[in-house]
């Protein structure tokens, strides 16, 4: 077993029980901060509505079950999580859902948040948002306590989970309900169960990082990829079948939703990065000093993408685990094969898209330089938080 994942049997970590009690707590703290942020920003930003948090646009169709009660965004195409909720709300697309989706073969290949909402509220259409914030909770839990179990296995303090909080992905999905946060947490779980050797485990993560987006599939293709170098066929044979949930998920859509299986999954044409360093967004609405910031934020997200990708491949031979680097390999090519200029329009695009990207290299030998790569991702993402921060402390200070 432990030719399939790279690491030697005297590897396998344990922790006593009062190390385990710091690593659970200090996700505890990651969930906690993220609640409080959003309990104050509902309740001063959005009228005490949790709907506030999906971001639907103002002139979002909706459907009659969801349409009562939700709390409109001034934006008037919103943003991706609200379509994520209208799947949620029918995630077998059996009562006209795919109609109200912007990209219906797209969003509804990325099932797992909405279906495991829907499971969590019995499919009761009042409980289904509040599920689904608890299932994006749930993930940030298990991704802080995967980094902090990997980072504890190295030496470190356990704080050093709460760095999940710095992912571009969590932190997307704190401000509008994406679902990208789950494929962060499951490659913190990934990591750490390459360490673990626990095959069961690892499985599971795999089969769930294909249901949560195609790109988590490149997980999967790692570990086989890993175990046809090292010519274990049947382990490789294993890891393949972890890919069978959405192979089923999308035949399954084929038969609900013809032309589910068209969609492009990489757009081809010149490397969008360069299209988009070399024409800038214009913000026009902006005076010329935001705009210059906004420009500034904008160069400094992309150049620290690109560079968070080439220290993951400077730092390959530091990575133990096969797998884990086969996986690095791979979200780095899916990086220069993501040529679509709309992908590097904003921070909140790639930055979930490269999920893994950023997880990864934290979970290395390097993580300080891992880290503050995302962090400088995370200054762009944190721009659009502004309006809202400027609010709550406006309501806090009573200013």
């Amino acid at each position: 077993m432990a030719k399939v994942i790279g690491t030697s049997p005297a590897s396998s970590p344990s922790l006593p029980g009062k190390d385990v009690g710091r690593v659970l707590s200090f996700a505890t703290l990651a969930v906690l901060l993220v609640l409080a942020w959003q309990a104050l920003t509902v309740h001063v930003n959005y009228q005490g509505n949790w709907t506030g948090l999906f971001r639907i646009g103002s002139q979002t169709k909706l459907p009659a079950a969801l349409s009562q009660g939700v709390f409109r965004n001034a934006n008037p195409s919103g943003y991706d999580g609200q379509y994520y909720l209208i799947l949620a709300h029918d995630p077998f697309l059996r009562h006209g859902a795919a109609t109200y989706l912007d990209e219906s073969p797209q969003r509804s290949r990325r099932i797992l948040i909405p279906v495991m909402a829907w499971a969590l509220a019995a499919g009761r259409p009042t409980f289904i948002a509040g599920a689904y914030i608890l299932v994006v909770l749930a993930f940030i839990f298990a991704g802080a306590y995967w980094l902090a179990r990997i980072q504890m296995f190295q030496g470190r303090h356990p704080a050093w989970g709460l760095c999940f909080l710095a992912m571009p992905p969590v932190l997307v999905a704190v401000d509008s309900m994406t679902v990208d946060v789950a494929i962060a947490a499951l490659a913190a779980g990934f990591a750490w169960h390459l360490i673990t050797r626990r095959v069961s485990v690892l499985w599971l993560i795999l089969a769930a990082a294909g249901l949560v987006r195609e790109t988590g599939l490149l997980l999967v293709a790692a570990c086989v990829l890993a175990s046809i170098y090292q010519r274990d066929w049947r382990k490789a044979a294993l890891w393949a079948t972890a890919a069978l949930p959405a192979l089923c998920w999308y035949c399954y859509l084929q038969t609900v939703l013809p032309g589910a299986g068209t969609t492009e999954l990489i757009p081809r044409g010149m490397p969008g990065y360069l299209l988009r360093m070399l024409v800038p967004i214009p913000y026009t609405q902006f005076s010329p000093l935001l705009r210059a910031v906004a420009r500034v934020l904008d160069e400094l997200a992309l150049v620290s993408t690109l560079a968070i990708a080439v220290i993951a491949i400077a730092r390959l031979r530091s990575v133990r685990p096969a797998a884990q680097k086969i996986a690095l390999v791979l979200y780095v090519l899916l990086l220069f094969a993501m040529t679509g200029h709309y992908f590097w329009y904003s921070a909140y695009s790639f930055g979930r898209t490269l999920a893994p990207l950023f997880v990864l290299p934290l979970a290395g030998d390097r993580p300080r330089l891992a880290l503050t790569l995302a962090l400088l991702v995370d200054l762009r993402i944190l721009a659009e938080f502004q309006s809202q921060a400027l609010h709550v402390a406006h309501w806090l200070t009573g200013v």
